[in-house]
């Protein structure tokens, strides 16, 4: 059986989002690879899910944000899941936004990633702080898990062009 010029791209597109996507968990999850801000990481995975979403679309997005959360679970010690389920979603929904009532611009990258992320240090920080009782959970919601978000989506616009430049060539 032979592969049409548009299933080779299709599958070369699938293999690069996919590689880009293990590339920023690496990046986001090992020591030391990649700078933090006085002490604050980014979440390099939620810009690489949410705009490849975009450009893919719905479904490709929640299996892309499938494949970025069940990495990230690897490396995790929260709730077992939590990642999978909150990225595979982000995906789902930023490609069915961009499908139906979203322009796919930067601007609405940038909305959708500051979304995601809020959404995620949201649900995390009251995994790891609130349910246990923390003192100072308030705390460290605002001076890490919040600019934490800031700093991601200060970086997404380089995952938006990567992403649409490789669209674009791929068609």
């Amino acid at each position: 059986m032979r592969l049409g010029a548009q299933t080779k791209k299709a599958f070369l597109r699938r293999g690069i989002f996919s590689g880009m996507i293990l590339l920023a968990a690496v990046l986001q999850n090992t020591p030391g690879l990649f700078p933090e801000i006085f002490g604050v990481p980014a979440m390099l995975l939620i810009p690489a899910v949410v705009c490849t979403g975009m450009y893919e679309r719905d479904i490709p997005g929640l299996f892309y944000g499938l494949l970025a959360g069940v990495v990230w679970d690897i490396y995790s010690a929260g709730p077992p899941g939590l990642n999978a389920v909150m990225l595979m979603t982000f995906g789902f929904v930023s490609g069915a936004l961009i499908g139906t009532v979203m322009r796919n611009n930067l601007v609405t990258a940038l909305l959708l990633t500051a979304s995601a992320g809020v959404a995620y240090n949201t649900v995390y920080w009251f995994f790891a702080f609130v349910l246990k009782s923390y003192d100072g959970a308030m705390q460290a919601y605002l001076t890490f898990y919040l600019p934490s978000v800031l700093y991601t989506v200060l970086l997404m616009p380089m995952f938006y062009f990567i992403v649409k430049a490789v669209k674009n060539k791929t068609g």
